[in-house]
C-alpha cells in the first residue's frame, strides 16, 4: 500500500503506532492478528522486532560493517526470524548472502564496508535487513528520495518481487504523489485527517 501526505500530516505519527514505538490514545491498532494497542511497551518491542521490517528513510546502516553483516542485524533481536531460517538449514549468513544478490549486490560489493557503497546500493542493503527472517511487513519510510527516477523505479519493483516471493506486505510512505500508480491500493493521509475531522 501507497500512503502519501505533505509534511506534517502525521505519517510519521501513523508509522510510530503501527510500529509500536508510540503509544496508542485512542482506538485500536490490530497487526498480524494481533491487538497491538493492547501490548505493553515490552512486547510492542518484541512484536516489532517478531513481525516488522523497516527500511528507514536514512537506511540506519553501520558504516564499519558488510552488508552481510548489516543484514544479519535484522534478526538479532528476534528469536521468531533467526529460527524462520534455521529451520531451513540455512545460516543467517547464507540467508543474508541471498537476499543480497536477489537485491541485485554482487558477492564482491558483499564484502565491502557499507561506507564505500552508493546510496543505490545501501538501499539494497537495508531492504534485504527490512525482509531477512520473513517479517509480515515491511514499512518503507520515504526510502526512494534520494534517488533519481529510474533508479527509484527500479527498486520499487525489486521491493515488490521480494515481498512476493517472502509473502510480505509493503506500507510504502512517502510525500511523492507520482509515485502512487505504481501501486494498487494508495492511501491519503490528508484525506483520511479531513474525514476524522468531519466525524468528530
Amino acid at each position: 500500500m501507497f500512503l502519501h501526505g505533505p509534511s506534517g500530516s502525521g505519517k510519521s505519527t501513523l508509522l510510530g503506532l503501527i510500529a509500536g514505538t508510540l503509544d496508542c490514545q485512542q482506538g485500536m491498532i490490530e497487526i498480524a492478528g494481533t491487538k497491538a494497542s493492547t501490548l505493553s511497551r515490552s512486547q510492542r518491542d518484541k512484536f516489532r522486532a517478531d513481525h516488522i521490517g523497516t527500511i528507514f528513510q536514512s537506511f540506519n546502516l553501520l558504516p564499519y560493517l558488510s552488508p552481510i553483516e548489516n543484514v544479519t542485524l535484522g534478526c538479532e533481536f528476534s528469536k521468531k526470524r533467526k529460527q524462520s531460517i534455521t529451520s531451513q538449514s540455512k545460516t543467517l549468513e547464507q540467508e543474508a548472502k541471498l537476499l543480497l544478490t536477489e537485491l541485485g549486490i554482487d558477492e564482491h560489493t558483499q564484502q565491502r564496508s557499507v561506507a564505500e557503497l552508493s546510496i543505490g546500493q545501501q538501499q539494497r542493503v537495508a531492504a534485504a535487513r527490512a525482509f531477512i527472517g520473513r517479517p509480515e511487513i515491511i514499512i518503507a519510510d520515504e526510502p526512494t528520495s534520494a534517488l533519481d527516477a529510474d533508479s527509484r523505479d527500479g527498486f520499487i519493483k525489486l521491493l515488490f518481487n521480494q515481498a512476493a516471493v517472502y509473502s510480505a506486505s509493503i506500507l510504502f510512505v512517502s510525500h511523492d504523489k507520482s509515485l502512487a500508480p505504481l501501486f494498487n491500493r494508495q492511501l491519503s493521509l490528508s484525506e483520511l485527517n479531513q474525514g476524522a475531522q468531519y466525524a468528530n
